[in-house]
């Protein structure tokens, strides 16, 4: 599970974070605060950029920890300016280095993973269905507001660069 998925989601937070630096280099050319982003939405009944942030962040962590058997740090969830944003991904991203392929050796796709209300799921399933697609979602709504505020950024911004070797 460690290679499926908590690779990925350590990528994937640092292609985030470079999209934010993105931003924040977008505004200070046009001169202005970049804080702008962080109530910014899609749509009025959708959760802000700094929320869509806080729960990708939270999507991975969590993962993380639960199908390694561990507690997963806690984050007070006050993050309001671009620079604490960076610094959230920047905190769960060194709790995912802190992770190794042996934390996850006892996890078994049928291993049962208990959620927040009180129901289980299967490790395979909490995985797939629940959390890679949470993350994901949130990943791409944070990306699509700054895009649609006119930052520069396009599909290999979101990709990172790939790991290629010649054939």
């Amino acid at each position: 599970m460690y290679n499926l998925a908590i690779r990925h989601f350590a990528r994937t937070l640092k292609n985030l974070d470079a999209v934010l630096g993105k931003a924040q280099h977008y505004a200070e050319t046009r001169k202005f605060d970049v804080n702008n982003f962080c109530s910014a939405r899609l749509f009025p009944d959708m959760l802000p950029f700094t929320v869509q942030i806080r729960i990708a962040c939270d999507q991975a962590k969590n993962a993380a920890a639960n199908l390694a058997g561990k507690e997963a740090p806690r984050h007070e969830d006050n993050e309001t300016t671009f620079v604490e944003l960076r610094a959230r991904i920047g905190k769960c991203l060194g709790y995912l280095e802190t992770l190794s392929p042996r934390d996850f050796e006892r996890t078994t796709a049928d291993m049962p993973v208990k959620l927040q209300n009180g129901k289980i799921m299967r490790a395979e399933d909490y995985l797939f269905s629940r959390q890679i697609p949470n993350f994901y979602f949130h990943v791409t709504t944070a990306y699509n507001i700054l895009r649609q505020g006119g930052v520069e950024i396009g599909k290999n911004d979101y990709l990172g660069a790939l790991e290629t070797r010649d054939a």
